[in-house]
């Protein structure tokens, strides 16, 4: 592969709704080639029929990363917190059990139909074979997270590595923090993004290397700053302006972050800097030959967001330390050669899997862990040679696996990722709700599914609206976690747990007044779409591609301009 995107064919998305158009470039095809080169015998891949987005849209779809449900685990019979709602017609086993000896996945195997299509085989065997509580490893009191491994006393948590982590997603060796998206090796951080080694800071946005920031965005080396934009190695800093350490201290007097009224002003002042600051045109850095967003360390990585250390992919997502990647999601750990894969950490030739850890030549494979030459199975550990959790020998498997791909490659289903209707969750349950928002309406209409869903109001002997809370955290009383409080936005019921209330009050900031994930969408609305649009440098005019959609009233510079802007 190379950074070339010369144009081999254009396409129209074959969902009717959509019909968007897109390319099919020489490096694609050198990817299929290269892929067909490494696995020979899941060679053949056909071009795709959807659109990015769409194929990205059909991955999310298998993915529920906020909704939780109490119910018991259907081998050892104890309560237990699952992201399956009761009503899923398959087993739901808690972590003990799940990944215990008392049950065999090749219990569940059955032949191969060669009358059938080969995706509906798939869905009766997901309705039978017992699926894990929630997708997790070696955590430590961590009933509430998902996505996780490593961790201890975080809650309600996705994609974390971390300790005493809050409400947030993506904390990769983190401590003591609450409500984050996207942070790293920090401590003491409060709806912070996009940084890195940052320690007591609240609301900070592309900050590295920095402490006692408070609504911050893009600074680096920075010490003791408030409401700044775009300073390095700076300290005592506000509003850019720099002053002296009693200056400083003194205009500091003035913001009690105590007072709910008080943060408020400051969040709106933040949104104020936002809007009036310039802002990069593609965050890609220390990246060669490379595009999309959110890139770090990345060479010939294209139409990617959210990627670090990785080389050769495109239309990869929230990836780390992948190679020869494409459609992937969430691949981590030396993963290599990737097609239209969601979640599957240190894996190598895979085909349309999902969540599956340490493998090699898998296709269509669900939650398999330490196996390889497997297709269609679920829930197979440490095994080889399986189709639709049924054991082969090599002879059998090498015999029966080239008739497979000529039985979808018929039906058109190989190199098509699950289809919409497999997902085990509504999807108004899943991230595909987040990034591509739908009515029920609509997701009806195309014969996918949605789940009614309504809060469980928690047993209290209080309840309150946000906007009658206390206004300083000082005069939050320790009764407050027997309280139920009502979304000042939404209406919708939460708690303040009693490690988030103790955060707040070091912190020395206001208990929040909006529900969790009202608080999680409104972190999401500073992300921006993970698309290419091209406009003009607000600066010199010359035209780049960037996340910022041209009719956006947003400061964009291209990188020339903002590099020379900032230092």
């Amino acid at each position: 592969m190379h950074g070339s995107t010369q144009l081999t064919t254009e396409k129209i998305c074959a969902n009717g709704w959509c019909k968007a158009s897109f390319k099919v470039t020489d490096d694609d095809l050198a990817f299929y080639a290269k892929f067909s080169a490494a696995a020979p015998e899941l060679a053949n891949l056909p071009l795709p029929t959807l659109c990015p987005d769409c194929r990205q849209q059909r991955r999310l779809a298998r993915r529920n990363e906020r909704s939780y449900y109490k119910r018991p685990c259907d081998l050892c019979k104890k309560e237990m917190i699952t992201m399956y709602a009761p009503e899923a017609p398959f087993p739901v086993y808690c972590y003990l059990c799940w990944w215990s000896d008392n049950w065999d996945p090749l219990e569940y195997g059955r032949d191969f139909d060669d009358t059938r299509p080969f995706f509906q085989q798939f869905q009766e065997l997901q309705d039978v074979v017992p699926r894990i509580s929630l997708y997790g490893k070696n955590n430590e009191n961590c009933e509430y997270i998902n996505h996780s491994v490593d961790s201890k006393n975080c809650y309600l948590c996705v994609d974390v590595v971390s300790q005493d982590v809050y409400y947030s997603k993506w904390a990769i060796h983190c401590a003591d923090s609450c409500d984050c998206y996207q942070i790293e090796k920090s401590e003491r951080c409060y709806e912070s993004q996009y940084s890195v080694n940052v320690h007591d800071c609240i609301y900070g946005f592309l900050c590295y290397t920095s402490s006692n920031l408070a609504f911050c965005y893009d600074c680096k080396d920075c010490h003791d700053c408030f409401l700044c934009a775009h300073l390095r190695s700076k300290r005592f800093c506000i509003e850019n302006e720099q002053l002296t350490e009693e200056e400083y201290r003194k205009r500091m007097k003035e913001w009690d972050f105590k007072s709910s009224k008080t943060f408020d002003r400051a969040v709106q002042k933040y949104q104020e800097l936002w809007r009036k600051t310039f802002h990069r045109d593609q965050q890609v850095i220390s990246s060669e030959d490379s595009s999309g967003d959110y890139l770090d360390h990345c060479k010939n990585v294209h139409d990617s967001y959210g990627v670090v250390e990785s080389q050769d992919c495109r239309y990869c997502y929230d990836s780390l330390g992948i190679k020869d990647c494409y459609d992937a999601y969430e691949p981590a750990f030396h993963s290599e050669l990737q097609y239209d894969s969601h979640g599957c950490n240190d894996g190598k030739r895979l085909i349309g899997c999902h969540i599956c850890y340490n493998n090699d030549a898998l296709a269509y494979c669900d939650f398999c862990h330490n196996a390889s030459q497997l297709v269609g199975c679920i829930g197979m550990r440490r095994k080889q040679y399986c189709i639709l959790n049924k054991q082969h020998t090599k002879e059998e498997y090498s015999k029966l696996l080239p008739q497979i791909i000529a039985h979808m490659q018929k039906t058109g289903e190989w190199g098509e990722f699950f289809p919409m209707q497999l997902s085990p969750f509504g999807y108004n349950e899943t991230a595909a709700q987040e990034y591509y928002p739908s009515s029920k309406k609509d997701i009806v209409e195309r014969g996918w599914k949605w789940r009614e869903q309504a809060d469980e109001f928690p047993a209290v002997t209080k309840t309150i609206p946000g906007d009658r809370l206390p206004d300083s955290i000082e005069d939050v009383p320790d009764d407050i976690l027997h309280w139920a409080i009502t979304c000042t936005v939404t209406g919708r019921p939460f708690k303040i747990i009693k490690q988030e209330l103790a955060f707040c009050r070091t912190m020395r900031i206001p208990v929040p007044r909006l529900h969790p994930d009202e608080r999680h969408k409104r972190r999401m609305a500073f992300t921006n779409p993970r698309k290419l649009w091209t406009r003009k440098c607000d600066q010199c005019g010359k035209g780049i591609e960037t996340t910022y959609a041209p009719e956006r009233p947003e400061i964009v510079y291209c990188e020339e301009c903002y590099l020379k802007t900032v230092y």
